[in-house]
Order: structure tokens, then sequence, then C-alpha cells
């Protein structure tokens, strides 16, 4: 029953919210095969908290992909994790205030894995 609301609210979202471009993006075969070895590669646990993903596969772009130049940057695992639920919220949520900043996307360019761990973790320890 669960699987079946989310999965009407990612259709939903993707009809409404996301822009057609990453829809297809997101629905491509190559996404799907570097989705699956990724989620593998980081054996289906997320690199901030350490958390095993059940529920879905949340496979996140350290640089967000609409800053990527090109499809096959897209699909680069170097820049892919895995992340919870909640890391992800909170990785999108940041991503956000960033963007709205001065120069703000080009700072989210520069954004590593490394930083985006620190931060996290400590978003998370506030939130606890």
């Amino acid at each position: 029953m669960a699987q079946a609301v989310k999965a009407k609210q990612a259709k939903q979202y993707d009809q409404t919210e996301r822009d057609p471009e990453a829809t297809a993006f997101y629905h491509s075969k190559a996404w799907r095969a570097t989705r699956s070895a990724t989620f593998a590669r980081d054996g289906a646990t997320c690199q901030v908290c350490g958390n095993v993903v059940q529920d879905r596969k949340i496979v996140d772009h350290i640089v967000p992909r609409r800053l990527l130049c090109s499809p096959k940057e897209a699909l680069d695992s170097a820049n892919l994790w895995v992340l919870c639920y909640k890391c992800h919220f909170r990785k999108t949520k940041l991503e956000q205030i960033i963007a709205k900043q001065p120069n703000g996307d080009n700072k989210l360019k520069h954004l590593d894995k490394q930083w985006w761990t620190k931060v996290l973790r400590e978003e998370r320890g506030k939130n606890k």
C-alpha cells in the first residue's frame, strides 16, 4: 500500500514540478543502470549517517545534475552517492538556500562530497 502511494506521489511530482528534461533523464535506461550500480557500490547505505536504505534507491548527484555540462557527466559515478531520505531532504534544502545566494550555482559546483558529509552530519546532530 505504501509503495503505491509513493509511486503516485512520484508520478505527480514528475508531471507537475520536475522539468521534462529531468524527467526524461531519470526515466532513462542509462540512469537506472547507473543508479543501481551506485546503490550496490555504496552497499545500500547512506554515505552520511550510515543507515541502510531499504525503502527506495536514493542516489544523489553531489553537484546538482542541472549544473553539469553534459548528460555524460550526470552519469559519472564519482559525482553520485547513496543518501537516506532524511539526509537527501536536508541536502536538497541546503542546495536551495545556497542557490539563492549571490553566485550560488557557482558555489554549488565546487562543493564536494567531503564538504557535504561534514555539513550534513552537523545538521543531523542539530536535529536530534
